[in-house]
């Protein structure tokens, strides 16, 4: 990742610092109770926060919809602020030895941290494949089972008459070995349609409202539920439940289904009850 494309998340990670740095200040300087209950309970507070976040709200698409920001995926990581918040509180917990207010407030501020900094962390911890340059009927095919993502997105990019390969956008998508966090797949399309003066869009709805729309190409942000019944989708088709996947809806077929872009196997048709099963609602296109 250069300097030049890192600049983005450089910015975004001075200011989630100092707005965690902040709220230390504030919470172990101002908004504790010197009867302590108080105290212990925000710290209780802010911890379960800060988990449930990181489990259940982190890093899902929708957050680019309120900081349509290519560091979306830093600014919007609160379990950062929460930690910081605890951090303050644990500093002031009451009848408690120094030393153990001082590891547990260092440990949370710690913790907020390396959430800040964990989107480029996690390349240097877990270093993403080198990627590729493979085509198959204008679908970029994944190199690993990593890259699926960046593979979508330079389908999409070429589908839009922008020229860019899977290996272009592994350090854009912030990929690593373990695949590509959705607000980093935003983030590589945003950075390059930005570069040709276009502008990403996101997309929530169902597949009525995408068929409806009949608007394409459409990267889509898929994976098969746990509890499917149709076995067909795990036994002859290769979906592993609960495993996220990209791909690009690129037009309707001509069978009456959508004409679908795999970096996993190419082009293939899928029907509407497809996408009921396997769409979530989430995707992004390019205006």
């Amino acid at each position: 990742m250069n300097q030049t494309v890192a600049t983005d998340l450089l910015i975004a990670i001075s200011v989630m610092l100092t707005l965690s740095l902040i709220c230390v200040v504030f919470a172990g300087g101002y908004a504790y109770s010197r009867k302590g209950q108080g105290t212990m309970a925000c710290l209780a507070l802010a911890t379960m926060s800060m988990v449930l976040f990181l489990l259940y709200a982190s890093g899902q698409l929708f957050w680019a919809r309120f900081v349509p920001s290519s560091a979306a995926i830093i600014y919007t990581n609160l379990s950062a602020i929460f930690a910081a918040l605890a951090a303050g509180w644990a500093w002031r917990l009451p009848n408690t030895p120094l030393w153990r207010r001082s590891i547990l407030s260092l440990l949370l501020a710690s913790g907020s941290v390396a959430i800040i900094f964990w989107p480029i962390l996690s390349i240097a911890v877990r270093p993403p494949p080198t990627g590729g340059d493979q085509w198959e009927n204008d679908v970029a095919m994944q190199t690993s089972w990593a890259t699926c993502s960046p593979a979508a997105a330079a389908t999409l990019l070429r589908a839009e008459g922008i020229e860019m390969s899977e290996s272009q956008m592994i350090p854009l998508c912030l990929t690593d070995s373990s695949g590509t966090p959705t607000l980093g797949l935003y983030r590589g399309v945003k950075l390059v349609a930005n570069r040709h003066d276009r502008e990403v869009e996101l997309l929530e709805g169902t597949t009525a409202d995408l068929l409806d729309a009949d608007d394409w190409p459409v990267l889509l942000t898929v994976k098969l539920p746990f509890g499917v019944e149709d076995r067909r989708y795990v036994e002859q088709w290769g979906w592993i439940p609960g495993m996220g996947h990209s791909v690009v809806a690129l037009g309707r077929g001509p069978h009456g289904g959508v004409v679908v872009g795999d970096p996993a196997v190419g082009q293939e048709e899928w029907t509407a009850a497809d996408l009921n099963v396997l769409w979530g609602g989430a995707g992004l296109r390019i205006r």
